[in-house]
């Protein structure tokens, strides 16, 4: 999947773009979405679905979640073109 493909939530974020977005293991990310702690959708992808995850939810997940866990020290480590997301 892109990660320009869009919806109505916006931008959707592949497993593992999304787990690079937030600093983590794309296993982990599948796991909060298991456990109901981060949204995603299943998108279309030939005769099976994937999981896609909104730009709007990362930021919100990063906001609410990673905030206190030093999301900053992680951000540090980040390309630079990957900060100012």
């Amino acid at each position: 999947m892109n990660a320009d493909e869009t919806n109505e939530q916006g931008t959707l974020l592949s497993l593992r773009d999304a787990a690079t977005a937030l600093g983590l293991r794309p296993a982990t990310v599948k796991q909060y979405i298991l456990r109901g702690q981060l949204a995603a959708v299943r998108v279309p992808h030939g005769h099976a679905t994937r999981l896609s995850v909104a730009q709007a939810e990362i930021d919100r997940y990063r906001h609410a979640s990673l905030g206190a866990q030093g999301w900053h020290k992680r951000r540090e480590r980040l390309p630079e073109e990957r900060r100012s997301s």
